[in-house]
């Protein structure tokens, strides 16, 4: 999900973990049309919330994938399909990192940090508000102290 879609969920309220939740089912449910008939023996996720608030995120949902779904903290350890998984999403993540640095034109740093902050700055005060917005998760701290970065410089 990109930024701009994810910002613009957020900001109905939902909160991270509900909104990986969605994905979550969303993703498993196209997997299984894709597989016909043919039904896995289970389907192992990483766990990123309880099971009881998982399938709670979801209650609204028509369709919600409960069938043989085991949840399991570490579950890369477990399978190599879970390992698989999380190589594609790194890479998946560092493309997009790659695009929006070409965008922004100048390497977008990552994770969190002083360092982070400070490239978000310039960005805001070069390009404005909406520009960093497509580029960032809004309501991530790293905005919040950029936007107090350029109200200290522009006093």
């Amino acid at each position: 999900m990109n930024n701009v879609k994810y910002n613009e969920i957020q900001e109905r309220g939902y909160s991270q973990g509900k909104i990986k939740a969605l994905l979550h089912n969303q993703a498993l449910k196209h997997v299984l049309r894709k597989m016909d008939d043919e039904k896995p023996d289970y389907i192992l996720v990483d766990q990123f919330a309880k099971r009881d608030t998982y399938y709670n995120y979801l209650k609204a949902e028509r369709e919600i994938v409960r069938e043989n779904l085991l949840l399991s903290t570490k579950a890369e350890g477990l399978h190599v399909a879970v390992a698989a998984a999380s190589i594609i999403a790194r890479v998946a993540f560092l493309k997009e990192m790659d695009k929006l640095s070409q965008f922004a034109g100048v390497t977008l740093p990552k994770g969190a940090g002083p360092r982070v902050d400070e490239v978000a700055a310039r960005i805001l005060l070069k390009d404005g508000e909406a520009t960093l917005k497509t580029m960032t998760k809004w309501h991530f701290a790293n905005a919040g102290k950029a936007k107090n970065i350029v109200s200290k410089r522009n006093r």
